[in-house]
């Protein structure tokens, strides 16, 4: 649909609320963005329309590329379509993510685009139902995309060229925003949000023939400390409980159960560790307002997060509060888009990430938790662990329900390199069952986690 407008201007304009970001190969920072109106049109016929455009940024310089941001879109076949707030089918952004080619998959309200990356020119569209969830594609062509309001509708999977092909998964069930698929397209996790519970593991042994079938639900805990404490939300309260990062404080209260509200999946460029992204804590329980780390491996509990968390560190920068998306670039930084927060987030690699010389350590800003030797272990285990800067250090062992088992470190400790020892025993000196127990770090600034096995 091409407007044709003949007065262009700019009152009251504004654009915000990110609802997802990507890393081009070329390496330019895609915004897909949901809320306000931006560039202003008044139609011949008297209507007024406002663009919502696609931020298409040089990281180097924050600048936009020639053709962004991107208001219209054009096809191979002559056609266009407009990004525009006003729009029965586009209007606001649901989500982006890549192709296996590189190129963009944006959502927009009911329409899903396949954007060229390099010169930002439409190659596709699909209009779904009702408002899409955001896309997610596989090294084989595959493109899969839902629903938000998905009580009663599928995953689809589309064409390379966004021609339907099936359903992946004929009803979702629940409200979700967000779907990631391994390169292989196997495995799909989708998220959950307004009563969320966590999110769920799907799998295909043909993606594309055979549909996708449940596998198993992550991110629910029990036994939850929480303190109630102000957490600055642009939405959902000013105040929260919000899950006990420090022993050495006395919990308020104790959640007997609690679910991530995961308003974003992401996978890591080598498909190792997934971010998931949890709704702020005024609505989604203790665990919210996080950017999570879990291994691929183990997704029963999150090694680490990445983020400010509600303003943990005091400092206003980075500031995590609606999750909706991850992406890396070529050196390995990750950015963060935030809903609420309205912003995109970089950090350096060395925030969460592991390290190349030891897979096996996980590194944070200057912390180093390696993993315990000997692991598997009987009867007692080493546990070394390096922190930058004087401050309280908690190190304690929890089981894979996310129950304390054992508090190994509670205390001020000075900067540098430490040894901690586990006998296999609880707080009351029995012997653990056999099986796989997670150990965790946290001081004021970090939060890491390992895995290890005790065998009898």
């Amino acid at each position: 649909d091409t407007l044709g407008g003949v007065v262009q201007g700019s009152e009251g304009v504004w654009q915000g609320a990110p609802h997802g970001v990507v890393v081009a190969p070329d390496g330019h920072v895609w915004i897909n963005i949901n809320g306000g109106q931006g560039r202003m049109e008044v139609l011949a016929n008297g209507d007024t329309v406002h663009y919502r455009g696609i931020y298409v940024l040089d990281p180097a310089t924050g600048q936009h590329a020639d053709f962004s941001p991107i208001e219209i879109l054009t096809f191979p076949d002559g056609t266009s379509d407009s990004l525009t707030a006003e729009s029965a089918n586009s209007g606001g952004g649901r989500g982006i993510a890549l192709d296996a080619d590189g190129h963009i998959l944006s959502s927009h309200y009911k329409t899903l685009y396949k954007i060229n990356y390099m010169t930002g020119e439409g190659a596709a569209m699909w209009i779904g139902e009702g408002s899409l969830s955001e896309a997610a594609a596989d090294d084989n062509g595959n493109v899969f995309v839902s629903y938000v309001l998905a009580a009663e509708l599928p995953v689809v999977t589309l064409d390379t060229d966004l021609n339907y092909v099936g359903n992946a998964i004929d009803t979702v069930g629940h409200i979700n925003r967000t779907i990631v698929v391994t390169g292989s397209g196997e495995d799909m996790l989708l998220g959950s949000t307004w009563n969320g519970h966590g999110f769920t593991h799907w799998n295909s042994s043909v993606p594309g023939v055979i549909q996708h079938t449940f596998v198993d639900t992550f991110g629910v805990y029990y036994d939850v400390d929480a303190n109630y404490e102000h957490i600055g939300s642009a939405m959902g309260a000013d105040s929260a409980y919000v899950v006990d990062l420090y022993d050495y404080y006395y919990a308020d209260t104790l959640f007997d159960t609690t679910a991530l509200w995961v308003s974003a999946l992401d996978l890591s460029p080598d498909e190792d560790y997934l971010v998931v992204g949890a709704l702020t804590a005024g609505w989604g329980g203790p665990l919210g307002g996080t950017n999570w780390l879990f291994d691929m491996e183990d997704l029963s509990f999150p090694f680490g997060l990445v983020g400010n968390r509600h303003n943990l560190d005091g400092s206003g920068e980075g500031v995590t509060d609606g999750p909706r998306g991850a992406s890396w670039d070529a050196d390995g930084n990750i950015y963060l888009a935030d809903f609420y927060t309205n912003a995109i987030f970089h950090y350096a690699a060395d925030m969460s990430s592991i390290s190349d010389d030891d897979p096996k350590t996980v590194v944070a800003s200057g912390y180093v938790l390696k993993q315990n030797y000997p692991n598997p272990f009987n009867p007692d285990t080493r546990i070394d662990f390096t922190i930058p800067a004087n401050e309280h250090v908690n190190l304690a062992v929890y089981n894979l329900e996310g129950r304390l088992v054992k508090t190994l470190v509670n205390q001020a400790m000075n900067s540098g390199q430490h040894i901690a020892n586990w006998d296999g025993t609880n707080e009351i000196g029995a012997k653990v069952s056999t099986g796989m127990y997670i150990y965790q770090l946290r001081t004021n600034s970090i939060l890491l986690n390992r895995r290890m096995t005790f065998v009898k």
